[in-house]
């Protein structure tokens, strides 16, 4: 006996067997996969990976004016993060400035003659600068039509024809990707010289031939199409990213996907070379505004220092005074010093008013130089410089790939404009500082002079003028050293950024498509779809499939199970006692009249829930194979409305006396029964279908002639109407010894069997059997033994 596997586990072999049995579904599903994947192959363009790596390096590599700034304000993380210099290398704004230095206006693509591109352009390869017989200059300052395809052919000696056609195009200017005009229906067709200039209202270009290919030399079509620079900087950075080998490494990969290998690593090497030459610009940039200032106040200094050295000439010259007296010499120390921290002070304060000024009149302003670069050490003010100028970075790498209301340029707009406000209220603050100390410095210096006046005044002339003098000498010096030193810093600046790896091609072939890989996809969508559909149906399936799902509604006795024929088996069935419908009713027969063993079951009544479930043919077989086994048999039919049993046995279906006509006392019994041609069987048709079949089985007659029948045969059979369907069923009920319900393989559904359930648990049909009907044993994994079985012995 076979097993059955337990609710939560999987009966492997009855799920094959399902699979099995629906083998065409996957051989469509394998045919259609497989064209699938070859039309993927032969439509979708190769396409090649490329890598490189650069060293990002870190700013203390950079110039010593950098390193003195970081030693200044104590920074201990030399190098910029690595996600902001990410940022920088994959944002839209610096991915642009690198394709504006490559050929970006112009793709070329060739388009071969085959199957697949006969209804529409399917298989179209793109190709570098050199692999088609033209080359395009393209005029950059004109309007040009943009991403639409146009065709060049060979228009005899010397001559090309340009062909273009689409819905919808757009005019624009391609440095600046500016959207000049829409265009409705675009058609060109031109025919020009190789060499001229060709100007339309859609295209202005020069259009030459290469002759180291020639059109025709392979099967193809060539055309191009029209790229603006943001269009292209797009695709460029979609196939970019950017990532460190190594969480703590600062070197970095670059990789890239394009159809063309020489775009692909001529992309990737421009835009490490850009990122170089961006970061050498910005430190060179920072050198000259520092070399610039310097050069500023050594020029003022300079005139000051002339006028006071000429002054102190003239005045020993026209006084003849060679030396101060020897009692003024403390006086004139204390005022040569006082002078000195007085011209300091008034530095410092100028700067802090020029540098307050331009911050008050250029808001916006995002360099500033460092107080270093003058001489003035403040850590205070220097580090909210180099805090303003580290947040204008960050503004600058994040507004290349944000928009204007991204909260996080928001975040950093605001931080900008606090430290700028510190910025201004530090330097206001240090300027009223200067104020006050100059003050002093003047009051001290009144005291001195007052108590100098005292001195001869040619004496004390001298001294000032020698001090001022001395005083410029000093300054002068000091800011040539500070000029000398920045312009040494600017002339030996490097770029702390190197190449490591230059872009090149990953591997030998393309990474997509991979063929292995497609076809392989192709066999798993071929197998796991149609496995899907069929165990999705399977579930899905409400009707009644066999035993197992019969037991789960019900627990009625099943007498068997008929096989599934075709038309000519059900025909001559009745006279071929060997096919396999006739062996599934003798199995019914035997097991029939075990089950009454022992029980008074004469009257047999066969029925169905609804038509179309076999409930007739059954009767028919049902009655025959009784008689067949030498039993005297009345087959009667009592379905009144839809009466089918004389085409069963080559009768008159309309004939003049019947069960309808024996009902209404219009004939009598002999004249009702009809010989059927098979032994010890007889059969009540119909006869003329009745208006009011419910009532003419309600008549006392219809007893009458039970009992006459179970008298005088050995089984009744009656074929009653569909219990689900008229209420002539229960009718009869009462004179049927045992009740026969037929349900249709695969027909039937669970609903229906839950109906006829319930009638018999409520003991309103009491010896209850079923039968599965027309059952396609190939198809059913519960009674596949017995697909060949029936041919035993024959």
């Amino acid at each position: 006996m076979e097993t059955r596997p337990a609710p939560d586990e999987i009966d492997l072999h009855a799920l094959f067997f399902k699979l099995r049995t629906r083998w065409p579904l996957f051989v469509l599903a394998l045919v259609l996969a497989g064209s699938c994947a070859y039309l993927y192959l032969q439509v979708k363009a190769p396409v090649y990976a490329f890598r490189s790596t650069m060293l990002l390096g870190d700013q203390g590599t950079g110039s010593k004016q950098a390193q003195e700034l970081l030693q200044l304000l104590q920074v201990h993380e030399k190098g910029p993060k690595m996600e902001d210099e990410v940022g920088v290398l994959t944002s839209a704004e610096f991915v642009r400035q690198a394709v504006a230095r490559l050929p970006y206006a112009v793709s070329y693509f060739a388009q071969p003659t085959t199957w697949l591109n006969k209804l529409r352009p399917l298989q179209v390869r793109e190709r570098a600068v050199g692999a088609v017989p033209f080359r395009v200059w393209v005029d950059l300052q004109a309007p040009q039509l943009t991403g639409v395809p146009i065709y060049v052919e060979p228009a005899g000696p010397g001559r090309f024809r340009l062909r273009a056609t689409a819905k919808k195009g757009a005019l624009f200017s391609l440095p600046t990707s500016e959207r000049i005009s829409d265009i409705s229906d675009v058609n060109v067709d031109q025919t020009a010289a190789w060499g001229d200039t060709v100007r339309t209202r859609l295209l202005t270009a020069v259009i030459q031939k290469d002759p180291s290919m020639v059109f025709g030399q392979e099967p193809a079509a060539y055309y191009f199409v029209l790229n603006d620079l943001n269009g292209a900087a797009g695709q460029y950075q979609g196939s970019l990213a950017v990532r460190p080998i190594d969480h703590e490494s600062r070197i970095i990969e670059l990789t890239t996907k394009n159809t063309v290998s020489a775009k692909g690593t001529q992309f990737l090497d421009t835009l490490m070379a850009q990122y170089i030459a961006e970061d050498l610009r910005e430190k060179d940039q920072t050198g000259r505004k520092t070399l610039a200032f310097l050069n500023q106040e050594i020029d003022k200094l300079s005139g000051q220092r002339r006028q006071s050295a000429e002054a102190l000439a003239t005045f020993r010259a026209t006084r003849g005074v060679l030396d101060v007296a020897a009692q003024s010499s403390t006086g004139i120390q204390r005022m040569s010093g006082l002078e000195a921290d007085r011209a300091q002070v008034a530095t410092r304060r100028k700067y802090y008013q020029n540098m307050l000024g331009y911050l008050r009149a250029n808001r916006n302003a995002s360099q500033v130089a460092s107080p270093s670069s003058a001489g003035i050490e403040d850590p205070v003010l220097n580090s909210l410089i180099m805090q303003l100028s580290n947040l204008n970075e960050k503004r600058a790498e994040l507004s290349a790939t944000a928009s204007g209301e991204n909260p996080l340029l928001t975040v950093l707009d605001g931080r900008i404009r606090n430290t700028k406000e510190s910025l201004i209220q530090t330097l206001a603050n240090m300027s009223q500082a200067n104020d006050i100390a100059l003050r002093d410095l003047d009051s001290q210096l009144g005291q001195i002079r007052g108590q100098m006046s005292q001195m001869p005044e040619s004496e004390r002339q001298l001294t000032s003028l020698k001090s001022t003098s001395d005083f410029n000498e000093k300054n002068y010096n000091f800011l040539v050293d500070k000029r000398n030193e920045a312009a040494i810093a600017l002339a030996t600046n490097a770029t702390d950024k190197k190449i490591i790896d230059p872009a090149q091609q990953t591997s030998a072939g393309p990474e997509s498509p991979k063929p292995m890989l497609a076809w392989l996809m192709a066999a798993l969508a071929g197998v796991l779809l149609p496995t899907g559909l069929v165990l999705l149906l399977d579930k899905a399936n409400r009707r009644i499939q066999g035993r197992e799902d019969l037991a789960e509604v019900t627990s009625i006795p099943l007498l068997g199970v008929v096989a599934h024929g075709s038309k000519q088996d059900k025909v001559t069935m009745l006279q071929d006692p060997k096919g396999p419908i006739a062996e599934s009713f003798r199995s019914i027969r035997v097991n029939l009249q075990y089950l009454a063993a022992g029980l008074d079951k004469k009257v047999l009544g066969v029925t169905s829930s609804i038509p179309g479930e076999g409930k007739t043919f059954c009767a028919v077989n049902i009655a025959t194979e009784l008689a067949m086994a030498g039993r005297r048999v009345m087959l009667v039919e009592t379905d009144l409305r839809r009466p089918t049993v004389a085409g069963y046995f080559d009768l008159d279906p309309v004939p003049a006396h019947g069960l309808a006509s024996y009902l209404r006392e219009e004939s009598t019994l002999e004249e009702a029964c009809r010989p059927s041609g098979i032994p010890h069987l007889d059969v009540i048709t119909c006869g003329q279908i009745p208006t009011n079949p419910t009532e003419l089985l309600e008549r006392p007659r219809m007893a009458e002639l039970i009992t006459q029948l179970r008298a005088e045969y050995d089984y009744v059979v009656l074929d009653t109407p569909p219990v689900g369907f008229v209420a002539e069923y229960f009718v009869l009920v009462r004179f049927l010894d045992a009740n026969i319900y037929v349900v249709r393989h695969n027909y039937t559904e669970r609903t229906l069997v839950n109906q006829i359930n319930e009638l018999h648990q409520s003991q309103r049909i009491k010896q209850l059997y079923m039968i599965i009907n027309d059952m396609h044993f190939s198809r059913n994994y519960e009674y596949r033994y017995k697909q060949k079985a029936y041919a035993y012995g024959y």
